[in-house]
């Protein structure tokens, strides 16, 4: 997966847990794609702390990945809708009811 797509899922399911401040950063540098020096402006702040906020942030998510494990499911989950659909297509029933049973024991 790649890194935009992973922020963007972890921002996601954890932005609501940053501080505003924080959070009013993270999507101003991700969601806006302002530079660290037009979101200090903005923001009457420095570069550095701007960026100290981001680094802040990416840490506390992945603190959070590590525990809760939310976007892995969710990725997991995906999968196995997309291979359902598939094996569905196919009218393979018999891989179909597997993926399901699998699926049904992530959610």
């Amino acid at each position: 997966m790649d890194a935009l797509l992973h922020n963007t899922l972890l921002f996601d399911f954890y932005g609501d847990l940053l501080t505003e401040k924080q959070k009013n950063i993270y999507h101003m540098y991700h969601c806006e794609d302002l530079s660290l020096a037009e979101i200090g402006s903005r923001l009457n702040i420095s570069r550095q702390a701007v960026n100290f906020s981001i680094k802040q942030a990416q840490r506390s998510f992945l603190a959070f990945e590590e525990v809760l494990g939310l976007v892995e499911q969710h990725i997991a989950a995906q999968n196995h809708v997309g291979a359902l659909r598939q094996a569905l297509e196919n009218k393979d029933y018999v891989a179909g009811n597997k993926i399901l049973t699998e699926l049904s024991k992530l959610v």
